[in-house]
C-alpha cells in the first residue's frame, strides 16, 4: 500500500514530464508553431491536460485489465448461463466429464486438475444454499463449513466484507487529514457511501432465474446486460475497481483540471478567516478601551458616546494610582477570605458592623 501511494505521488508527474516534450515536438512540428516556454500560462495548461491524460489512461488500463483478467466463474467453467436450472446443470457436467475425465487418454495432468476444479464447481452449484451464497460472495463460501442456510451465508459474507470497507474508510480519513483543504474530500465520502449501498443492494438482489429477477433496479439490470455471463460477486469486484478509479480521479485529476475552483475555495476560506479575526480584534479593543475610559472621571464636556470611543494610550497618573490601590485592596481581601484565623474573624466582624451601620437610619439632629 505504501509503495502504491508513493507510486501515485511520483510516477504521474514523472511520466508527464517525459510525455509533454514529446507531445510538443510532434504536435507543433506539424502545426508549424513554437511550443510554449516553461512557466508560461499556456505551458501550465498543457501540463495539466497531459497530467490528467496520463492518470486517466493508467486508471483506464487498470480497470480494463481487471475486467479482462477476472477468473471464470463456476458457470463459465461448466459452459452454462447463470440462470441454468438443475437439469441443465447436470447435463452440462456429464458432457464435460465425458470429454475430460482423467481416465480418458490424452487428458494429462493439467486436464485432470481442470476436471477436479469443474467437479467441485458442480458439487457446489447442486446445493441451492451454496449456490445462492456463491453467486454473492464467490468461491470462498466453499470454506464456510458451519453455514447451512442462505441466511447463515449472508451473515458470514457481510461480516467478511466489512474488512474492505473499514480499511477504505480509514484510508479516506487519513487522506482527508493529510489534505484538509481539499475540495474533493466530501465527494470521496459520497462515492464510498454509494459503493456501500450498491454492494448491499446487489447482495440482496434476486438471483438469475428467480421469481423477482426482472424487478431488479435499472443499474443492476445494466450490469447484467453489460456482463451477462457474470454473477453478483463479480459485479461487486467491478464496483470496487470503479471505486478505486473514481477515487484516484477525484484526488489526482479534478484539482489539476480545475485549479481555479480549488484556488477560489481557498481564497474564500482565507477571506472569511481574516474577517472573523478583524471583527474579533475590533470587539476586544472596544471592550478594553471602554473599560479604561470608564475609570476616568468625565465631565459633560469630555464625555463621548460609546461609538466614538478612541484608544486610550496614556491613562492619567491619578487613575493609575487609584487602580493600583484598589488592586492591592482586592489582593488583600482575597487572601483574607482564603485564610483561617484571627485576621479573617476580624475582617468578617468589620463587614457585619459596616452592613449594620449602612442599614440603620441616621440619628436625628
Amino acid at each position: 500500500a505504501l509503495l502504491g501511494l508513493a507510486g501515485w505521488s511520483i510516477i504521474p508527474d514523472l511520466a508527464t514530464r517525459k510525455a509533454l516534450p514529446a507531445i510538443h515536438f510532434f504536435a507543433f512540428k506539424y502545426m508549424g508553431a513554437q511550443p510554449p516556454r516553461q512557466g508560461t500560462p499556456q505551458y501550465q495548461q498543457h501540463y495539466r491536460y497531459t497530467y490528467a491524460f496520463v492518470v486517466l489512461a493508467y486508471l483506464l488500463y487498470n480497470l480494463v485489465n481487471g475486467m479482462v483478467s477476472l477468473p471464470p466463474n463456476f458457470y463459465q467453467l461448466l459452459g452454462v448461463a447463470p440462470n441454468v436450472d438443475e437439469t441443465a446443470l447436470r447435463y452440462a457436467f456429464k458432457q464435460f466429464a465425458r470429454r475430460n475425465h482423467p481416465d480418458r487418454p490424452g487428458v494429462g495432468p493439467a486436464g485432470a486438475q481442470q476436471f477436479l476444479v469443474v467437479r467441485d464447481a458442480y458439487e457446489a452449484l447442486k446445493n441451492d444454499a451454496v449456490r445462492y451464497a456463491y453467486d454473492r460472495f464467490g468461491p470462498e463460501v466453499l470454506a464456510w463449513k458451519k453455514c447451512v442456510t442462505p441466511r447463515d451465508y449472508v451473515q458470514t459474507g457481510l461480516m467478511r466484507s466489512c474488512g474492505f470497507y473499514i480499511a477504505s474508510l480509514v484510508g479516506l480519513f487519513l487522506i482527508s487529514r493529510l489534505n484538509p483543504t481539499s475540495q474533493v474530500s466530501f465527494w470521496r465520502y459520497v462515492l464510498f457511501a454509494t459503493l456501500l449501498g450498491a454492494e448491499i443492494s446487489l447482495v440482496f438482489s434476486p438471483s438469475p432465474g428467480g421469481p423477482f429477477f426482472d424487478n431488479a433496479p435499472l443499474w443492476v439490470a445494466a450490469l447484467r446486460t453489460l456482463f451477462p455471463r457474470r454473477v453478483i460477486h463479480q459485479h461487486i469486484l467491478f464496483l470496487h475497481q470503479l471505486f478505486l478509479f473514481f477515487s484516484v480521479a477525484l484526488s489526482k485529476v479534478v484539482p489539476v483540471l480545475f485549479p481555479d475552483i480549488a484556488m477560489h475555495l481557498r481564497q474564500l476560506a482565507e477571506k472569511e478567516a481574516q474577517q472573523l479575526v478583524s471583527v474579533t480584534d475590533e470587539h476586544i479593543t472596544t471592550m478594553l478601551h471602554t473599560t479604561l475610559h470608564a475609570v476616568h472621571p468625565f465631565t459633560p464636556e469630555t464625555r463621548v458616546p460609546l461609538g466614538q470611543v478612541r484608544s486610550l494610550t496614556s491613562p492619567s497618573p491619578s487613575v493609575i494610582s487609584a487602580l493600583s490601590d484598589e488592586m492591592v485592596n482586592l489582593v488583600i481581601e482575597r487572601n483574607l477570605r482564603q485564610e483561617d484565623g484571627p485576621l479573617r474573624s476580624t475582617w468578617e466582624s468589620a463587614l457585619v458592623r459596616a452592613r449594620r451601620a449602612a442599614s440603620e437610619p441616621p440619628l436625628p439632629l
